[in-house]
C-alpha cells in the first residue's frame, strides 16, 4: 500500500530529513483510509486549543499547528515583546509526546498608520499598502524586508530540523481570497493583493530561501487553494499538499471540493487545512464528512480567543460535542494513536 501511494506522493525536496520522508510516509499510508485530527495555536505560539481538546476527551489531536503571526513581538528581537519563538519548547514537547507539529505565518508588516502590524491589504490606516512586487525589486525597502523576515523564521525552524522535528508548513495561505466570487474584488491578505503573477512569485522566492539559501530540510509544504484558483498554484515542484479551508464546513461541500481538487492535483495529497463552524452554519458531524466520501488527509479546525480567555462559554469553531463525536469513530487519528 505504501509503496504504491509512494509512486503517486513524492516530497518534492530531495534533500528531505529522514524524519520528514518519515512523517510524509505517514500521511500517504493513511491517505484515504483515515483523516489525522489537528488544532490550531490559540493565536501563536502554544497548545492551548490541543488541551481542550484533552479536556473534553480524554486524548488530544495528533496535529498542533503553530503560528509565526507575531515574530515582531519575539523577546529576541524586540526587547518589549511578550513570547519567545526563540524558545521552541513548546514545539519540542509536543513533539516528544508523539504529536504531528505544524507551522503556519500570518505573515503581519507595518500597516499604513506606521505603528500597527497586520497582514490585511488596503488603504485604511490599520491596513498596508505592501506590495508583494517587491520580490522582484532587490534594491526596495519592501524587498529587504521580505529577506529580514524570512532569516528570522527560518531561524526558528533551524532548531526545530536539529531537534528533529519536521513540520507541515502553510505559509502565503488563502491567497486568491475568493477575490472574485466573494469578496468584491479585494483579496484578504497582502501576499494575495496583486494577483496570482506576482504570488507565485513570492511563493517560490519563500521556497528558494527557505530551501536553498538557509538550507531547510524538514517543511513538508502545503499550498491552500480556494478551489478554482489554480492560476495561483505555485507549481508542482514547489508544493507537497493541497490544502482547502472552509467555514461552510457542510458534508457536501466538503465532498465537492474534495473530489473537485483530487480531479485537478492528482499526484498531491488533499487535506482541510482550515475548518469550523461558519457565522450562519455549523460544521457537519466527522461522522457525515466521511460517510459522504471526503478523504482529507487531515483537518484543523480554528481557535476560539474569547473562549480560551474565559469570556465565552461556548466554543465558536468547533465544541466539546463535535470533537467528542469525531473520536468515537477509529478512522480518526488521535495523538496516542501515533
Amino acid at each position: 500500500m505504501l509503496a504504491l501511494l509512494l509512486g503517486v506522493f513524492t516530497l518534492i525536496d530531495s534533500q528531505a530529513t529522514a524524519e520528514t520522508q518519515q512523517l510524509y510516509n505517514l500521511l500517504a499510508t493513511n491517505y484515504g483510509e483515515k483523516i489525522i485530527s489537528g488544532v490550531v495555536a490559540n493565536v501563536d505560539w502554544n497548545t492551548r486549543e490541543a488541551e481542550n481538546v484533552y479536556q473534553w476527551t480524554g486524548h488530544y489531536p495528533a496535529l498542533n499547528t503553530f503560528d509565526f503571526c507575531n515574530i515582531h513581538a519575539s523577546k529576541d528581537v524586540n526587547p518589549r515583546g511578550w513570547l519567545d519563538y526563540s524558545d521552541i519548547s513548546v514545539v519540542e514537547n509536543w513533539h516528544k509526546a508523539g504529536g504531528i507539529v505544524g507551522c503556519m505565518w500570518h505573515w503581519n508588516v507595518l500597516a499604513n498608520n506606521g505603528q500597527d502590524m497586520t497582514c490585511s491589504p488596503g488603504t485604511a490606516p490599520s491596513e498596508t499598502s505592501f506590495d508583494a512586487g517587491c520580490v522582484n525589486d532587490p534594491c526596495s525597502a519592501g524587498y529587504k524586508q521580505l529577506i529580514k523576515d524570512i532569516a528570522q523564521v527560518a531561524g526558528y525552524l533551524k532548531k526545530m530540523q536539529a531537534a528533529g522535528i519536521s513540520v507541515i508548513w502553510r505559509p502565503l495561505h488563502e491567497a486568491s481570497g475568493n477575490t472574485f466570487e466573494y469578496s468584491g474584488g479585494k483579496a484578504w491578505f497582502w501576499w494575495g493583493a496583486q494577483g496570482g503573477e506576482v504570488y507565485i512569485q513570492l511563493w517560490r522566492f519563500l521556497y528558494n530561501q527557505l530551501t536553498n539559501v538557509h538550507g531547510l530540510h524538514n517543511l513538508i509544504w502545503v499550498w491552500t487553494s480556494q478551489v478554482n484558483d489554480s492560476t495561483w498554484y505555485p507549481g508542482d515542484e514547489y508544493v507537497d499538499i493541497i490544502g482547502r479551508d472552509s467555514y461552510y464546513a457542510l458534508q457536501y461541500p466538503l465532498a465537492y471540493d474534495y473530489n473537485l481538487l483530487k480531479s485537478t492535483y492528482p499526484n498531491k495529497m488533499i487535506t482541510l487545512a482550515e475548518c469550523g463552524n461558519g457565522d450562519d452554519v455549523n460544521m457537519s458531524p466527522m461522522g457525515g464528512i466521511w460517510q459522504e466520501g471526503s478523504r482529507y488527509s487531515w483537518f484543523m479546525t480554528w481557535y476560539d480567543y474569547d473562549y480560551n480567555k474565559g469570556i465565552s462559554d461556548t466554543h465558536k469553531f468547533a465544541d466539546a460535542a463535535w470533537w467528542i463525536e469525531a473520536f468515537s469513530h477509529d478512522y480518526v487519528i488521535k495523538r496516542d494513536d501515533l
